[in-house]
């Protein structure tokens, strides 16, 4: 990025490669702020009281300046005169168009494409499904319902997480292999005799959840440190027992993060924010009114809607 530079009557600022540099007008050019642009909340142009124009740098963290007063979050103001107002007003959104820059971590999205099958003598095989079973604890009666699960699978869907699991009514009885798609909630038993399949379509499905030990219906017989999993549909929960603890709350994982992925990409509106997103404003929130840009009342006001908007939250 190019350098760009404002003189003011009390300072000049220079913006480029990546740093902010506040000097004092004069031969010395004494530095008072050399900063990185990272080490910036954010740059703003602020008219005073006494009618005077600032350009206020708000520093990220607390950090001494070189002529060794702690800035600690306090802005460094710089006066301009009003005929800089325009140029001032261009440096400043570009300071803060890289601060922004800066902060913008791209998160690789999961390669959810399914992928094809490849085919031999036992039928076909997805790579998908194999990485699946692979996280799985192993269990030697389940090789039937792996198989079945490759041919199960549709060119439309990708396998999340899989789990053995003890399926109870209205699903059915007895030990099965679970599998969570981007789809389908998958429930294929392992019973060689009586050999059946159950599905639920995600788009069905509100939420799941572990439970342990908490009867489904009153007169159940819940044990105590069991790795229950419960998927709800708006009218009936459905509760599977897993046989590992840790694959049951990934299938529990998958299923609501398939229920959300379905949820935003068929949504009219932006889906609900998450957890991250509402601790991320909270943070905002925080730094706001440690800087006094948020009053004690609507810190409060503002708070409650953030912890509110959370899951299960007061």
């Amino acid at each position: 990025m190019d350098i760009v530079e404002l003189r003011t009557p009390t300072a000049i600022v220079r913006h480029g490669r990546g740093r902010l540099i506040v000097l004092r007008p004069g031969s010395d050019g004494e530095r008072v702020l050399d900063v990185p642009v990272t080490d910036l909340l954010k740059v703003r142009l602020n008219r005073r009281a006494d009618d005077a124009v600032v350009i206020e740098i708000y520093l990220r963290y607390p950090t001494p300046v070189l002529t060794g007063v702690p800035a600690d979050r306090t802005p460094l103001p710089v006066l301009i005169a009003e005929h800089d107002v325009p140029a001032a007003t261009e440096i400043v959104d570009r300071i803060n168009g890289q601060i922004l820059a800066t902060q913008r971590i791209d998160v690789a999205a999961p390669d959810l494409n399914p992928p094809a099958p490849t085919w031999g003598k036992s039928g076909p095989t997805r790579a998908d499904v194999d990485r699946a079973v692979r996280r799985m604890a192993p269990n030697r009666e389940a090789k039937t319902a792996i198989a079945a699960l490759h041919r199960y699978v549709t060119p439309d869907e990708y396998v999340l997480e899989t789990a053995i699991a003890a399926a109870h009514p209205p699903v059915a009885s007895g030990q099965g292999l679970l599998a969570a798609t981007t789809g389908r909630l998958l429930f294929i038993s392992l019973g060689a005799s009586d050999r059946f399949a159950h599905e639920l379509p995600v788009s069905a499905v509100l939420w799941a959840r572990n439970t342990e030990g908490t009867p489904l219906v009153p007169g159940d017989d819940a044990v105590r440190g069991e790795a229950n999993m419960d998927v709800h549909d708006g009218n009936v929960t459905f509760r599977f027992t897993g046989a590992d603890r840790a694959d049951t709350e990934r299938v529990t994982c998958a299923v609501n993060f398939a229920v959300r992925r379905d949820s935003a990409d068929g949504a009219a509106g932006p889906a609900d924010p998450g957890v991250a997103q509402l601790y991320s404003e909270w943070e905002l929130l925080v730094e706001r009114h440690s800087l006094g840009m948020v009053d004690d009342a609507q810190f409060q006001r503002y708070g409650r809607g953030i912890l509110r908007s959370l899951p299960d939250g007061g």
